[in-house]
């Protein structure tokens, strides 16, 4: 089954086309990786699949976990590291693991105390990226790639299936860069969890995804996959 299926989508603003005829898939448990100038489009299809945007008035369908995205509503199912997350934590008063908790509302409830359980899969998911003595520490006081990491620990709160990642090391120095994607590649390989990543750092795709795309001018081709082949999306 494939966690993520489309096919045919367009979307526009106003008048002004984004996406063509879009054609893209990956199937459960595979490593995608999606790359394209600013305004490709890139940012368009990653909100599109998240129901950030509306889907109203496009052609084309969007599946999600093999169920269409309009009729689709466990959303614990999804992870989402944003670019730049942070940014909007900077000078917040939080705690490392309020920041984590806080992707539970859904479970908990908004403005309330999570109990044993929560606490548990907060505690559970910083020990996966390495965060977890850090747990009390402000937010506004780790460096950028400690950061970056409780952002990841917030998209895995949920045990998600599939992961969904935007430029997520967009500021980050080389050394935390590459624990970010040995960490990225863990959870895909020996956990089966499926991961979509947008980047602009083609050095780190080799090894690291099974399936590249490329988005140029709201149309997307797959340029290679982990046997070496060019492999051509219906454009």
């Amino acid at each position: 089954m494939n966690a993520i299926e489309i096919k045919g989508l367009t979307f526009s603003y106003g008048n002004t086309p984004v996406l063509k005829g879009v054609d893209f898939s990956v199937p459960q448990g595979r490593f995608a990786a999606l790359i394209g100038a600013n305004g490709a489009g890139k940012s368009t299809l990653i909100k599109m699949l998240l129901g950030e945007l509306p889907f109203t008035g496009e052609t084309g369908t969007i599946k999600l976990m093999g169920q269409e995205l309009k009729q689709f509503g466990d959303w614990s199912q999804v992870g989402y590291v944003p670019q730049n997350g942070m940014a909007s934590y900077k000078d917040f008063p939080a705690s490392v693991e309020e920041i984590v908790q806080a992707n539970l509302y859904a479970r908990i409830g908004k403005f309330r105390f999570g109990g044993k359980k929560e606490k548990e899969l907060v505690d559970h998911a910083l020990c996966q990226v390495g965060m977890e003595p850090y747990k009390k520490r402000l937010i506004g006081r780790l460096s950028g790639g400690q950061q970056q990491r409780v952002l990841l620990a917030r998209a895995l709160v949920n045990c998600p299936r599939l992961l969904i990642l935007d430029e997520p090391t967009s500021g980050v120095d080389e050394t935390n860069t590459q624990e970010f994607y040995r960490l990225i590649k863990k959870f895909n390989r020996s956990e089966g969890m499926t991961v979509l990543m947008v980047t602009h750092d083609k050095s780190c795709l080799s090894g690291l995804a099974d399936d590249v795309w490329q988005v140029e001018d709201g149309r997307m081709e797959r340029i290679s996959e982990e046997r070496g082949e060019n492999c051509h999306g219906n454009i």
